[in-house]
């Protein structure tokens, strides 16, 4: 009997996103293909302006796709002739769940953490009213937080203790495609570890899916099974994460490079900034600032390759 391949949690295929923007189109997010696999956490990393929140709006349905195709869990978010129905996001919704980058700004200042927990029990009917307190007292657990926290306010809260509240929210609906934008990015380098090391015991324990957006490459390196490269909308490299040393694009190479650890010698800072969006260069986006570049660079846009297992790369050299 062939076996049955299991459908991607996430696919993207050749999705675009454009802003209409002083009467300019601006091109936030050029062709992007991406499969993300049960189980599996992907980090979509690059500097700031580059797509990363972008595309992460579209996956959530915030944002409309402008051009291709979404599709999560089975549904397909970016076909106008069927639309969702209003059930249908509702359940999507729940089996998607999004942490963001300031956990502050997922509380009301004024709401205890008890009734910010409760909320999503509450509101999906999840379990009868008196389990409630027993089901909140797992998830802290599972967060690795104690019970006092619950008749506190955010305020009273540490950043990493804020973090590990919203994550224990979203646990709260076993989420099958959890979406991290930039979650650790406000906090200190050790509580940046110990939420990483949180959201991969639970991603094991659970075999959740997760999608996770970084600027740090480094951090990534160590966390994801897929390290998925953007510049300027553009992904130019696409490689598991435990090759990354084996990166080949100038670009991915030069955020490698610009990591700081102890007893290195050579740290280089990239030089000057992306072009804008609004007026995006012909030939390849990284052409104004890569190092090696050759005269093809100038005129034309180099296709996303294979160049090994798993691995794919857009740049001349590679050919």
């Amino acid at each position: 009997m062939a076996e049955t391949r299991q459908e991607p949690v996430l696919q993207l295929e050749r999705v675009i996103k454009k802003y209409a923007v002083s009467g300019k189109e601006l091109t936030a997010v050029n062709s992007v293909s991406l499969t993300v696999q049960q189980g599996e956490t992907v980090a979509i990393v690059g500097e700031s302006g580059c797509g990363k929140s972008t595309l992460v709006r579209m996956v959530t349905g915030i944002e409309p796709v402008t051009e291709g195709s979404i599709r999560v869990l089975g549904k397909e978010l970016s076909s106008p002739e069927k639309q969702l129905s209003r059930q249908e996001w509702q359940e999507l919704r729940r089996r998607m769940q999004l942490v963001l980058q300031n956990p502050s700004g997922a509380i009301s200042p004024r709401m205890r953490i008890d009734r910010f927990l409760r909320e999503p029990f509450i509101n999906w009917r999840l379990c009868e009213k008196e389990q409630i307190s027993s089901r909140i007292e797992e998830l802290l657990h599972r967060v690795e937080l104690d019970e006092n926290v619950l008749h506190k306010f955010p305020h009273q809260l540490s950043g990493g203790e804020l973090q590990r509240i919203v994550i224990a929210r979203a646990l709260a609906v076993s989420p099958s495609l959890l979406v991290c934008d930039e979650p650790t990015s406000a906090l200190d380098v050790s509580i940046q570890a110990q939420v990483i090391a949180l959201l991969e015991r639970l991603r094991r324990e659970q075999g959740m899916t997760i999608l996770f957006v970084s600027h740090d490459i480094a951090l990534m390196g160590k966390f994801a099974d897929q390290i998925v490269v953007m510049y300027l909308g553009n992904i130019v490299e696409k490689l598991p994460a435990s090759q990354l040393k084996n990166a080949v694009h100038p670009y991915t190479k030069a955020l490698i490079n610009a990591i700081f650890q102890p007893g290195k010698e050579n740290v280089s800072v990239l030089e000057g900034d992306p072009p804008s969006p609004l007026d995006r260069p012909t030939g390849c986006p990284f052409y104004g600032r890569c190092p090696v570049s050759c005269p093809d660079c100038a005129v034309t846009s180099p296709e996303l390759r294979e160049y090994g297992q798993d691995h794919f790369v857009s740049c001349f050299l590679t050919k």
